[in-house]
């Protein structure tokens, strides 16, 4: 532990398993309190109260007003709101001409409406030196995957809105940045119907030869949320293996 984040205090979604737990555990080792938050209560729980002093856990539906108003009321009432950690989403492989409109809306309602009431919430109530909001994209946003249209579609959304918010909210001093995972090993990505089942053929194509993990994308939010990157702001942090920067050829 450096105390990279102490006396910040961090709203994490999506903190019930994968990126989100990772997050919260290592800021949590880092010195913030953390306001954990899923709509998975059991595993939420279970993980907050591992982590012990400075941990909470609270139900968050992300796409509920409400909802958000309920957890950032608490959260400011006992000191200043200073990171913001936008991990919740959801996943759908499917054809764009296969999707369902009720598909659609699912998907977006999760990665998109769920990502601006955070960042509104954070741009209305956020204070503090070093605030900071930390928005999860994805390379799908970055660029075309055939049988990704909608969640790659929710996810360049995610990357502009968190562009725009950079340049609104500078000027109260709270920073925002995306980062953009490619194949990272969580309970999404491992569903058989987000990206194949056949991980030999997908990881030959990844530079690096390998996926990513929750930990490293969590290391990459705690760059992005701490004074180490205290002049970044309107980016995206890509965390792909090599994957977007091109394609390998033999030499002969």
């Amino acid at each position: 532990m450096t105390g990279r984040m102490a006396g910040r205090s961090a709203l994490i979604t999506g903190a019930a398993s994968g990126i989100g737990a990772a997050v919260a555990e290592l800021f949590h080792t880092e010195g913030a309190t953390v306001m954990l938050t899923d709509v998975a209560d059991a595993a939420g729980s279970a993980l907050a109260e591992r982590l012990g002093d400075r941990a909470t856990y609270r139900h968050l539906d992300v796409t509920s007003e409400e909802g958000w108003t309920s957890v950032v009321d608490e959260l400011t009432s006992s000191g200043a709101w200073t990171t913001l950690v936008t991990s919740a989403g959801a996943a759908l492989r499917s054809p764009l001409a296969d999707t369902s409109v009720d598909e659609l809306r699912r998907i977006l309602d999760l990665n998109v409406i769920g990502t601006f009431l955070g960042v509104r919430a954070a741009a209305r109530s956020m204070t503090g030196p070093g605030a900071s909001i930390v928005t999860i994209g994805s390379l799908r946003g970055l660029e075309a995957t055939t049988g990704l249209g909608a969640y790659g579609a929710s996810k360049a959304a995610v990357t502009l809105m968190a562009r725009v918010a950079a340049l609104e909210v500078a000027g109260q001093g709270i920073r925002v940045n995306t980062i953009c995972p490619g194949s990272i090993a969580t309970p999404i990505t491992d569903r058989p119907d987000f990206d194949g089942t056949d991980w030999s053929a997908y990881v030959a194509s990844i530079p690096l030869a390998r996926r990513g993990t929750a930990d490293e994308v969590a290391s990459a939010a705690l760059f992005l949320a701490s004074d180490d990157s205290a002049y970044v702001t309107g980016t995206e942090l890509v965390i792909d293996g090599g994957t977007a920067a091109g394609r390998t050829t033999p030499v002969s």
